[in-house]
């Protein structure tokens, strides 16, 4: 009988129990930094804690630049002031940003105060952390129009500006405004003693550095490009936003979305400690059983109809569970619509009247079977149209709640991931139930 050889994750919690740091860190230092940042996140708390102590200066730097943000923060609380500084000033000054951004202001400024790139960091923290200001990297290289080619080379040689920030480089005046750019390819086939002016594209796809980031994301895609320059007030170039850190707010936007529709937290992980989690899910637990228990009492309204047309009780879980699922579908539509960009409050009437008109049509379909199925279940023509009618009339409500609940969210500034899908399914319960048994107690001659 064999057995299984433990993972590199069991290796290095066993050193870590045995208290053989050289041995953990060393293994942990042999891979790739993604790998290392996500090896080093599936420690407990308490193994986190422990290694932190026993990493060098560059290998805390290293864990940093590539961890999740939620991890930068923990880890930032457990390490001295001096440790976090060294690791800190060791990497770039946007990811630095980010990580003082998580900190006190006191022990931020401290910080702040002996780093090397102290200035390229101070004015990164003027951004909101979810701006495209505080997504960008002030590391880049600005040429000229007047630079000929091969001066363009040379300062590049000079300052080794980050790998990711020379695929594309960007063109300013005097005045530091953008107003042009020019791909590394084309300076290498470029002739030495050409200008840049000769060379460059014009007019080049921008956006101010108070854009949301989620605007920046839609930038990117729509153009394709891999990177997307930031300008101040005046147009002036303070920075580059690369295809990493879009992929990463991509990434994070649709696992908030995802998690919002089921109303969770987008900070919300598996291994999040237990009082985070109990935090974060039981208010809209406690939200959910209000909506219903709403639903219920709408449902005891109706206790008489029901107590002469028992059969009733069994289309009530049938409702419900057709008209959430038909308003989860419009509303997972609507809501990556307004996400994307692709819904705005200009088209928002075509969008609506476009979800109500499939409704209808579904509706008409899925109730001409729901009729069906209950007269051949029951026996009862008359049970079969009273839930061939509710099914039709929930559908287009589903339809159109799905549709205009987060509009009408966005409009008031509330993040209709968040909060649509409380809404939508209360609706879509309350007015199904209304019409199941609303219309069984108009036809109650016909059932009994």
């Amino acid at each position: 009988m064999t057995t299984e050889a433990p993972s590199l994750i069991d290796v290095i919690k066993g050193h870590i129990e045995r208290k053989e740091w050289d041995e953990a860190i060393s293994l942990l230092s042999q891979l790739r930094a993604a790998d290392e940042a996500d090896l080093f996140s599936e420690l407990s708390n308490s193994e986190k804690r422990e290694l932190l102590s026993h990493l060098s200066y560059a290998e805390l730097a290293k864990i940093l630049e590539n961890v999740k943000k939620d991890d930068v923060g923990n880890i930032s609380e457990q390490v001295n002031g001096n440790t976090l500084f060294e690791a800190v000033d060791r990497i770039s000054p946007d990811q630095g940003a980010d990580i003082l951004h998580h900190l006190p202001a006191a022990r931020s400024a401290e910080i702040l105060a002996r780093m090397t790139e102290r200035k390229a960091v101070q004015s990164l923290l003027g951004y909101a952390d979810d701006s495209a200001g505080g997504l960008m990297t002030p590391e880049l290289v600005a040429l000229t129009r007047g630079m000929t080619v091969a001066e363009a080379i040379s300062r590049l040689r000079k300052t080794k500006p980050p790998r990711e920030t020379i695929d594309v480089l960007y063109v300013v005046d005097r005045h530091k405004k953008l107003v042009g750019k020019v791909t590394l390819r084309q300076l290498i086939l470029a002739e030495p003693a050409t200008k840049i002016g000769d060379i460059m594209e014009h007019d080049p796809v921008f956006i101010s550095a108070g854009t949301e980031r989620e605007e920046c994301v839609r930038v990117m895609a729509h153009y394709r490009l891999t990177a997307l320059p930031v300008v101040d007030e005046q147009q002036r170039l303070v920075g580059l936003i690369r295809l990493q850190e879009v992929a990463q707010v991509a990434e994070e936007a649709a696992t908030e979305d995802m998690y919002h529709m089921v109303g969770m937290s987008g900070h919300e992980r598996v291994f999040a400690p237990m009082r985070d989690s109990i935090r974060r899910r039981l208010p809209w637990l406690c939200i959910n059983l209000g909506t219903a228990i709403l639903a219920g009492f709408v449902v005891n309204l109706f206790e008489s109809t029901i107590a002469r047309v028992v059969a009733l009780a069994a289309f009530i879980p049938i409702i419900a569970g057709q008209g959430g699922n038909a308003g989860a579908q419009t509303l997972t539509i609507v809501v990556r619509s307004l996400t994307l960009g692709e819904v705005s409050f200009r088209n928002a009437r075509k969008a609506t009247l476009r979800e109500v008109s499939l409704a209808t049509i579904n509706g008409l379909a899925v109730a001409l079977l729901a009729g069906a199925v209950a007269y051949l279940w029951k026996g009862d023509l008359w049970l079969g149209v009273v839930l061939g009618v509710a099914m039709f009339l929930t559908m287009i409500v589903a339809g159109l709640s799905g549709a205009l609940v987060p509009l009408i969210l966005k409009l008031l500034r509330i993040d209709p991931a968040l909060a649509s899908t409380v809404v939508v399914t209360t609706v879509t319960d309350v007015c199904g139930f209304v019409f199941l048994l609303g219309v069984a107690t108009a036809m109650i001659n016909y059932l009994t």
